[in-house]
């Protein structure tokens, strides 16, 4: 029997050909975000953080940001870095001595010109300390200073022990305290110096004129007699000076808490906004301590209050100079400096009543116990002709008794300074007294004195650091913006990659997806 064919149906079988006539496109699927999308992403989105940041905080560094990082920096507090230069002495600071030697005082009696022989230096290092600081609720401190000098032999030229002839300081004050008083009481006196055996001149070695101080009768006798204001049973020109927290008094001055560019002035001294040693704006507490100065870029002069003379003195803008490898402004002392209302009018009040020689040479008397003492410039540099022309022995120079100070403008630190004095005792006739009777009025030169600072090498280059940062902080922000920029590209980058590499795959799967066809479609 033939074969029955079954009647179960089959599925046909068929094969697939491949066509180049008809294509057959499906849809192509979403593009889902892979991981490498979202890090694209995430690297662009810190790239654009950094950017922004470095942009805003580099075009605000220098104008703003650095200011306020100045102030807190400058502005005199207990943490602050000026504390440090100010509360210290953090640098190496000298204190020189040049003593007057009266040569020819014999001479001198017949109608010699006095001839004077300077000897010196007698270097001492000095350290400055700020002690019972009290720190105000008005943005001043109120403080005392203590200053200690040690004796540098190996910097000196002498020793200690070297004997000084000149005036004697002593026997010239009280004669000037009694030139005004009563006939009979100057008489009384000038018998008290005889029998005492008192000298016009002495001499005594360089340790007892400056620190150590004499006794002496004649001072004693005076002092119970009220005809001399010295406080001291002793008498040296640095008596009870050294190392003394009390000597100077007491200051009160302006932190810069309210005004960095008042930072270092005098409010009071001794509880005072004035002295009572000169008459109207010459008595004005005014101007720093020297030690601690505020920003100065466009000042034309500086001022700085000594105590030692109760008064101001006023350094004039002179140029532009390098130290140490940084630009700084120049003061000087000019000739106004030490005048007495001659040129400037304004400072007629330093000399009441005409009490004053000629400019250059300044009263303080008042300031010095009533003694007839006279400061000027070193060798009479600046004063009038006359100081020098009545003795011998004076060779003023510029470069060697110029007072000047050097600071840098940006921040008000010190690179150099030279502050010298010379301290002169007028001698004068006073009737009724013997010793007096005959002398001419000269200005005799005692000592003169010069306080040196130099900022070191290692101080230098954090200033040079402090004053470049401005500038490199800005460099270095939008530098960080810079890479922010970079960074933002590189995502950009590796999002596009993804993306090229995202469309490559879905054309390849759509065109092999077309292209297959069944037999049963042929």
């Amino acid at each position: 029997m033939p074969e029955l064919e079954s009647t179960v149906p089959r599925e046909p079988k068929t094969r697939t050909y491949a066509t180049s006539t008809q294509t057959s496109v499906r849809p192509v699927p979403p593009i889902k975000m892979t991981r490498s999308y979202k890090k694209a992403a995430t690297i662009g989105v810190v790239g654009g953080v950094i950017m922004v940041l470095g942009i805003i905080t580099g075009s605000l560094w220098a104008t703003t940001i650095f200011d306020l990082i100045f102030v807190k920096l400058f502005t005199l507090t207990e943490t602050s870095l000026s504390y440090d230069f100010w509360v210290v002495t953090p640098i190496p600071m000298y204190f020189k001595f040049y003593m007057f030697n009266w040569s020819n005082p014999h001479e001198s009696y017949e109608g010699a010109k006095p001839h004077f022989q300077e000897m010196g230096p007698y270097v001492f290092r000095e350290i400055d300390y700020k002690v019972n600081i009290t720190w105000n609720d008005n943005g001043t401190v109120t403080f005392l200073r203590k200053k200690v000098w040690f004796f540098e032999e190996s910097l000196s030229n002498g020793s200690l022990t070297d004997e000084i002839t000149n005036l004697n300081p002593i026997v010239a004050t009280i004669a000037s305290t009694m030139k005004h008083q009563p006939v009979f009481l100057r008489k009384l006196i000038n018998n008290v110096m005889e029998s005492l055996g008192e000298k016009l001149i002495f001499t005594q070695t360089v340790k007892t004129l400056l620190f150590d101080g004499y006794h002496d009768t004649l001072l004693e006798i005076a002092r119970k007699m009220n005809a001399t204001k010295i406080p001291y049973s002793k008498f040296a020109w640095f008596y009870a000076r050294n190392d003394s927290d009390t000597y100077d008094g007491w200051f009160s001055m302006l932190t810069g808490a309210t005004d960095l560019h008042k930072m270092g002035i005098l409010q009071e001294w001794n509880y005072s906004n004035r002295t009572n040693n000169y008459e109207g704006s010459c008595g004005n507490i005014r101007g720093g301590l020297g030690d601690l100065w505020p920003p100065l870029e466009d000042n034309k002069t500086v001022s700085i209050f000594i105590p030692d003379i109760c008064t101001t003195l006023d350094f004039a803008f002179e140029n532009t100079m390098q130290y140490q490898g940084i630009t700084g402004n120049r003061y000087v002392g000019t000739k106004d400096m030490l005048d007495n209302g001659e040129s400037v009018p304004s400072r007629q009040c330093y000399c009441p009543n005409g009490n004053c020689g000629p400019s250059g040479a300044l009263n303080i008397s008042s300031c010095k116990f009533n003694a007839p003492a006279y400061v000027s410039m070193p060798h009479f540099y600046l004063a009038d002709p006359s100081y020098a022309e009545n003795i011998t022995g004076m060779y003023p120079d510029k470069e060697k008794h110029e007072l000047s100070i050097v600071l840098e403008p940006t921040t008000g630190i010190p690179l150099t300074v030279k502050a010298q004095l010379q301290l002169n005792i007028l001698l004068q006739p006073v009737a009724n007294m013997s010793m007096f009777k005959n002398v001419r009025e000269t200005y005799v030169p005692m000592l003169w004195f010069a306080q040196e600072v130099d900022l070191t090498a290692s101080y230098a280059s954090q200033v040079k650091l402090l004053l470049i940062l401005p500038s490199l902080g800005t460099v270095t922000f939008f530098g960080i913006a810079g890479i922010g920029i970079l960074i933002v590209f590189i995502g950009l980058f590796v999002y596009i990659r993804q993306r090229w590499q995202g469309e490559d795959n879905q054309v390849l799967i759509s065109k092999y997806d077309g292209d297959v066809r069944t037999r049963d479609e042929m």
